[in-house]
C-alpha cells in the first residue's frame, strides 16, 4: 500500500511540475533574471511547507549527525538551487524543447548513481522503460525546438541534468535522518538566504507579471511538488521515482498548448504515448 502511495505522490508531483514550465514561459521574458525569478519561487514556498508540516503527523526532527546535515545541504544546493536556476536559464536561452530534452537525461544519471551509490537493484525493464520514456520526451520536445543555438543554454541544461541527478541521491541519504516534509522545510530554510544573496540584484528585472508567475510556480514546484517527490523517494526509491517524473515534460507540453497557446503536431502526440508506455514498462518492471 505504501508503494502505491509513493507512486501516486510522484505522479501528483509530476503534474505540478508539468504545469510550471508553461507558466514560466509566460512569466520569463528575455530581460528576466533567472536567479531573481527562482528566489521568489523559493521564498513563497516556505510558509506553504511550514503549514503542511504543522498539520501533518510527521514529527519535526533535527539531525544530530554531521552526515545528515551534509546530505541536507547537498540536497538543497544541488537540486532546487543549482539545478533549477540552470534549467530556467536554459529555457530562456535555447527554448523549452531543447532544455527539457537535455535536462531530463537526469533520469538515467539518477538511476546509474542509485545502483552505484545506494545499492538499488532495479529490474532491467526499468532502464528499458526509462530509455523509451526519454525517446518520448525527445519527440514531444522536438516540435517545440527553436533556432537558438547558444552553447551557454546547452551547457546550462547539462548542468541542470547533473545537479538533479546527484541531488536525487543526496535526497535519499538525507531521508535516512529526517522525514520528507522536514527535509522539504529544511531545504527551503537553507535556500532562502543563499538565493537572496545571489539573486537580489535580479529583482530589478522582475516586473509584476514575472513576480506573479514566480509565486504560482513556487507554490506548485516547491510547496507541493518537492514534498511529494521526497515522499516517493523514501517509499519507492530513487530509480522508480525519477522515471515517473518523465511525465512532467510531457504534461508540460499539454499545459503549454492550453496556457501558452502553443501549437501541436502528431509527433508530439506520438511522443506522449511512447513516454507513457516507457513509464508503465519501467514501473511494472
Amino acid at each position: 500500500m505504501e508503494y502505491s502511495w509513493g507512486l501516486l505522490s510522484v505522479l501528483a508531483a509530476s503534474i505540478a511540475w508539468g504545469i510550471a514550465p508553461a507558466i514560466i514561459k509566460i512569466g520569463v521574458r528575455s530581460h528576466v533574471d533567472a536567479r531573481g525569478f527562482n528566489t521568489i519561487r523559493v521564498f513563497i514556498a516556505a510558509p506553504i511547507i511550514a503549514l503542511i508540516l504543522y498539520f501533518s503527523s510527521e514529527p519535526f526532527t533535527i539531525p544530530e549527525s554531521i552526515y545528515g546535515w551534509l546530505a541536507i545541504l547537498a540536497a538543497s544546493l544541488l537540486g532546487p538551487g543549482l539545478g533549477d536556476v540552470a534549467y530556467i536559464y536554459s529555457i530562456r536561452e535555447i527554448g523549452g524543447g531543447r532544455a527539457v530534452t537535455i535536462g531530463y537525461t537526469y533520469i538515467l544519471i539518477s538511476q546509474f548513481l542509485a545502483v552505484l551509490l545506494l545499492g538499488e537493484r532495479p529490474a532491467i525493464q526499468l532502464f528499458i522503460g526509462s530509455i523509451i520514456a526519454l525517446i518520448g520526451i525527445w519527440l514531444v520536445a522536438e516540435e517545440a525546438k527553436t533556432e537558438a543555438g547558444d552553447k551557454r543554454g546547452i551547457i546550462a541544461a547539462l548542468i541542470a541534468a547533473g545537479a538533479w541527478g546527484f541531488g536525487s541521491i543526496a535526497n535519499k541519504y538525507a531521508l535516512l535522518y529526517v522525514g520528507p516534509l522536514t527535509l522539504s522545510f529544511l531545504r527551503i530554510l537553507i535556500l532562502i538566504p543563499l538565493m537572496l544573496l545571489l539573486g537580489y540584484r535580479g529583482f530589478k528585472s522582475l516586473d509584476k507579471r514575472a513576480v506573479v508567475m514566480a509565486s504560482i510556480t513556487g507554490v506548485l514546484s516547491y510547496g507541493f511538488g518537492i514534498p511529494l517527490f521526497l515522499y516517493a523517494i523514501s517509499t519507492v526509491g530513487v530509480s522508480v521515482t525519477v522515471l515517473v517524473t518523465a511525465l512532467a515534460p510531457v504534461l508540460g507540453k499539454v499545459f503549454s498548448i492550453i496556457l501558452a497557446k502553443e501549437s501541436f503536431i502528431l509527433k508530439g502526440v506520438a511522443g506522449t504515448i511512447i513516454a507513457v508506455i516507457g513509464i508503465v514498462i519501467g514501473v511494472l518492471g
